[in-house]
């Protein structure tokens, strides 16, 4: 049994304690926020001892690993902390805020010998998974067009007491937020993305510092195209489709249970439609029963124990950093495509701006 602590104790760190509670694989048993309200609630929701200070628990040699659930902002420091202290650690996504950032997190947990686990978990989904299989299992033919969507309504009631408001702590709203889920899932299916494209747009009456509408377009190295729309101004939406040569795949779910991923089978969609079939004809496949958050944790204690997590790990997250900050190059200047290899490789160099030719109008 692998034994974790977690740092930031607001509500997605409910979420994770809840998940790792039905794991027989590993179990949180202690956790540090700033706040002692937060820690004391905390510790009667969960049962799992709450230090005063996060030096208390970094120290536990008991601790194999800490999952950060902390502001975006704090990645970085925490992360560092880990290191230092020997522990693997557990990131929510993004792995970071800046690509070089994400350099220097990465270089010193390899020093210092922890792994990293980046929490892209979107890719656990049931039917997401069962995308996978038939493209595998050649069902759907060569991947032509991948197409994602991902809504909710955050920007409407955002205020600037919340961190999500500033564009330095949330870099691009929905971007950096939600649209990355999709990010890993068309990774995931489509594969390594040559090229990225994006237009964002603020429409909330809220008028918070961040984008709250983004469209992206994937140009993936085997030639196929992605599209990504997020908004944080829309009811609850997250699906995918994937167009083949030989069949379209379409998976959706009720975005409100994100949360209660236990639940997310319950009310979700996938269908198959073959060539030559109208959309009524297309066959509904069974959506198996899952929890990505618990798997997640449970792909992160494995990775403790020595089991390599490339879709999980350091370089993966840098990889979907890239794609977010590479839309973000690509909003700044009119939708230009920008060429995602060279484009991490400029933001991984330390402190050096990233150049402005990198983006291309053909």
């Amino acid at each position: 049994m692998i034994e974790l602590g977690i740092i930031g104790l607001g509500k997605w760190a409910g979420v994770l304690a809840r998940a790792a509670a039905s794991s027989d694989k590993l179990r949180i048993t202690r956790g540090f926020s700033r706040s002692a309200g937060t820690r004391a609630s905390f510790a009667s929701d969960f049962g799992i001892d709450c230090p005063d200070r996060v030096e208390d628990l970094l120290a536990d040699p008991a601790l194999q690993g800490i999952i950060l659930t902390v502001p975006n902002e704090l990645h970085l420091e925490y992360a560092l902390r880990c290191a230092e202290a020997g522990k693997h650690v557990y990131i929510e996504k993004p792995i970071t805020q800046r690509l070089d950032e994400a350099l220097s997190l990465r270089t010193a947990c390899e020093a210092a010998g922890v792994r990293v686990f980046v929490g892209h978990c979107a890719k656990l989904l049931a039917g997401v998974q069962a995308i996978r299989q038939h493209i595998d299992a050649g069902e759907l033919g060569d991947l032509c067009l991948l197409e994602g969507h991902f809504f909710n309504p955050r920007a409407l009631s955002l205020t600037r007491e919340d961190w999500r408001w500033y564009q330095d702590k949330a870099p691009g709203g929905p971007l950096s937020q939600i649209a990355i889920h999709q990010l890993d899932v068309q990774r995931f299916l489509g594969g390594p993305v040559a090229s990225v494209g994006a237009t964002s747009a603020r429409r909330s009456p809220a008028r918070p510092e961040v984008e709250d509408q983004w469209l992206l377009s994937l140009v993936f190295e085997s030639g196929a195209l992605g599209s990504i729309g997020s908004s944080w101004t829309a009811a609850g939406v997250f699906d995918i489709r994937v167009v083949g040569t030989r069949a379209t795949m379409h998976y959706r779910i009720d975005q409100t249970l994100w949360p209660t991923a236990g639940r997310l089978h319950e009310s979700a969609t996938l269908t198959l439609q073959r060539q030559g079939q109208a959309f009524h004809q297309a066959e509904r496949l069974p959506v198996a029963a899952g929890d990505m958050f618990q798997d997640e944790l449970e792909r992160f204690a494995e990775a403790i124990g020595g089991r390599p997590q490339p879709d999980f790990d350091a370089d993966y997250g840098i990889e979907i950093l890239g794609m977010v900050e590479a839309a973000r190059h690509s909003d700044r200047h009119q939708g230009a495509r920008v060429d995602l290899r060279e484009f991490v490789r400029q933001g991984l160099a330390k402190g050096a701006p990233i150049d402005r030719n990198i983006g291309s109008h053909t």
